[in-house]
């Protein structure tokens, strides 16, 4: 077998496997507002648990690899954002307790639940060309009942040619999709206007 050959091979075996990091965190200027959203005029607070905010998640890539992220603290500022176009005014909460819904006069607490999904065209590289992100928020009272729970699924792509300069972007792109159609779902609600 000629050297460079072995060498490449060498090198293909020793990092197949690996984990890369990425950052799945959206552009806000991709989430502007909508024109014209009629708001829900109630207070909401965004609950996320500490263990979720740094919760780390490995799911493939490319070439064998597997990439790395932590769902819930790259989407924790969209789904403010969203919420913030969405609702009158949005707190975060380090608890969803009866001191928290007094304090911000809160009519919804709302707890989001994040999967995700990659995979890769590439055989040689180990970016994601595909994601896909899946948002799950239950909404409850103030009295900790569940009112609604609201879905949405995003799914990003990327050609490789444009991951040579964000590695990060398949992800990115699914992130702003599922926020985007959350956005739509919650205005939609009609179990929230009442």
């Amino acid at each position: 077998m000629k050297p460079l050959r072995l060498a490449l091979l060498l090198a293909v075996a020793v990092t197949a496997g690996c984990a890369h990091p990425m950052i799945i965190k959206p552009e806000m200027e991709g989430l502007a507002a909508a024109p014209n959203a009629d708001r829900i005029q109630k207070n909401v607070g965004l609950y996320i648990s500490a263990p979720d905010r740094e919760k780390e998640v490995t799911t493939p890539g490319g070439s064998g690899d597997k990439v790395t992220y932590r769902p819930y603290a790259d989407l924790e500022a969209g789904l403010y954002k969203v919420l913030s176009d969405v609702f009158k005014d949005v707190a975060i909460l380090q608890a969803p307790n009866a001191e928290s819904v007094a304090k911000h006069s809160l009519a919804y607490i709302i707890e989001p639940e994040v999967s995700t999904r990659s995979s890769s065209s590439g055989v040689l590289t180990w970016m994601a060309t595909d994601f896909t992100v899946l948002l799950k928020c239950k909404v409850t009272d103030a009295g900790g009942q569940t009112v609604s729970t609201v879905s949405s699924v995003g799914s990003g792509h990327a050609d490789f040619s444009e991951l040579t300069s964000n590695f990060s972007l398949a992800g990115q792109r699914a992130s702003q999709d599922a926020l985007l159609k959350l956005r739509a779902s919650l205005l939609q609600s009609p179990e929230l206007r009442k």
